[in-house]
C-alpha cells in the first residue's frame, strides 16, 4: 500500500485522481476525529475537513513540504481560526462525547479517567497528545505540523504524557 507521500507525488506528477482519492480516504476520517476531539460538532468537523482538503490541494503540488504535516498544519490553523471566532466553544469534548465517536479500536483512548485527566491539561499539551496518540502522527510529522523542532515535540509530548500518568496514578 503506497504511503501518503507516494500518493501525493502521483497526484502532483500526473494528476492521478485515484491516488488523491486514496489519500483522502486514508486521512479524512482521522482528520474528522481530530476536529471532533478538539470540540467541533459533526457538521463543523465535516466542513473543516472539506476546507482543509481544499486548501491542501491548492498548495500541495507547489511546495516541498511533506504531505501529512502540511495537511495537519492547515487543519490546525483552521481549528485555531474557528476557536478565535467562537471563544466560548470548548477546546476538548466532554469524555462522554468523545466516547460516543470512538470505535472499538479506540477503547484505550476513551477510558473516562484518561479523558477526564486529559481535560485538565493545557490546550497545547492536549493537542500534542491527541495528534500523537489519537490521530497517530509521528513526532516528526507533529514537529513539521506545528513548526517546532522534533526534539522539542518529543520532550513536550513526553512531559505531557508524564503529567497525564501522574494524574491517573494520583
Amino acid at each position: 500500500m503506497p504511503d501518503a507521500g507516494e500518493l501525493i507525488r502521483r497526484y502532483c506528477n500526473s494528476r492521478d485522481q485515484s491516488a488523491f482519492r486514496r489519500f483522502y480516504r486514508q486521512e479524512a476520517q482521522r482528520l474528522w476525529k481530530y476536529f471532533i476531539a478538539r470540540g467541533c460538532d459533526a457538521d463543523t468537523a465535516y466542513d473543516l475537513v472539506s476546507e482543509t482538503f481544499l486548501r491542501f490541494i491548492q498548495t500541495v503540488c507547489n511546495t516541498q513540504a511533506p504531505p501529512l504535516p502540511l495537511l495537519y498544519r492547515i487543519a490546525l490553523n483552521l481549528r485555531i481560526d474557528l476557536h478565535r471566532r467562537a471563544q466560548h466553544q470548548p477546546i476538548l469534548l466532554e469524555p462522554a462525547q468523545l466516547a460516543a465517536i470512538a470505535g472499538p479500536a479506540d477503547e484505550a483512548e476513551t477510558d473516562p479517567a484518561v479523558l477526564q485527566a486529559l481535560q485538565t491539561l493545557h490546550g497545547d499539551e492536549q493537542n500534542l497528545l491527541l495528534m500523537r496518540y489519537w490521530i497517530g502522527l509521528t513526532h516528526a510529522e507533529i514537529a513539521q505540523t506545528i513548526g517546532l523542532p522534533e526534539g522539542t515535540v518529543r520532550r513536550q509530548a513526553a512531559a505531557a504524557l508524564h503529567k497525564l500518568r501522574g494524574m491517573l496514578e494520583g
